[in-house]
């Protein structure tokens, strides 16, 4: 063989490598890839402390929505309960109207039109890798998203990240999430992924608080900005925003995140650019 060949095929060899290791970790695909027919003017929020760490992953959101040119200004509504499943949340009631409720529109005792453009719910931190959470996380993904679709909203589910000693966890975790979605017909926020993405790239970078589980101000801070590409197909990378409650990252800090973000959901989703 001569030293052109071996060249030729050391280059394909490396090209090989580096295209599987520039791949989302995931191998079941999703289902509903595309991006939502209209941006979403409210939005509810079910969770746990995933989301209210860092005063809220909501706060993130509305901050590059603040930042955004042009300006977004969909409300938001967030509802968590420490540790709680899915299971904890009473969907059909969290939809109903109820007094002094700024979101329900009411005549004659019935709405005239849905509370909340999206559902985004987000389950335990256990959900899709414990063998036992797991028929639970199923089931009420897809009971919740029924109900959410009943009262004429747009319901995601959201893919959490594995605890920093286990970052292998991070396949399991996207396929059960995804098959979940692809089942309940629901869009997965993939925000688990853009952790490992980010983590890959950055090793160093503090995505967990010291329990190893829960987000940093970074983490919730690309939790954001992945939120924010998926409920408005926009890339969040030009947006000159630091972060909230008093945790600015550093700008080259928030930078990285914002481009990870896009680029995990762009490859997520198959998005096709312009």
């Amino acid at each position: 063989m001569n030293t052109m060949w071996k060249k030729c095929i050391c280059a394909a060899a490396v090209m090989t490598l580096m295209g599987s290791a520039a791949a989302l970790e995931n191998t079941v695909k999703p289902q509903v890839t595309e991006p939502i027919a209209k941006a979403p003017k409210v939005a509810l929020l079910i969770g746990n402390s995933y989301s209210f760490y860092n005063c809220g992953v909501h706060g993130y959101l509305r901050g590059f929505m603040k930042e955004s040119n042009p300006k977004l200004g969909m409300k938001t509504r967030m509802i968590t309960i420490s540790s709680g499943p899915l299971s904890f949340h009473d969907m059909k009631f969290y939809l109903s109207p109820h007094e002094q409720d700024p979101y329900a529109h009411v005549e004659n005792g019935r709405l005239t039109k849905p509370m909340f453009d999206v559902v985004i719910m987000q389950g335990h931190s256990e959900a899709a890798t414990s063998d036992k959470r797991l028929p639970y996380f199923r089931k009420y993904a897809v009971q919740d998203a029924k109900l959410v679709r009943e009262a004429g909203s747009t319901p995601l589910l959201v893919m959490t990240w594995p605890r920093q000693n286990k970052p292998a966890d991070i396949k399991k975790i996207a396929d059960r999430t995804i098959e979940i979605g692809n089942e309940a017909g629901v869009r997965v926020v993939p925000v688990g992924l853009a952790f490992a993405e980010a983590l890959k790239e950055k090793p160093d970078l503090v995505m967990y608080q010291p329990d190893k589980s829960h987000p940093s101000a970074a983490g919730s801070y690309l939790y954001g900005a992945v939120l924010y590409s998926v409920l408005f197909h926009k890339s969040p990378e030009a947006i000159n925003y630091l972060g909230e409650c008093e945790k600015p990252l550093p700008p080259e800090t928030a930078q990285f995140l914002r481009r990870i973000a896009w680029k995990t959901v762009t490859e997520f989703y198959g998005w096709k650019l312009p």
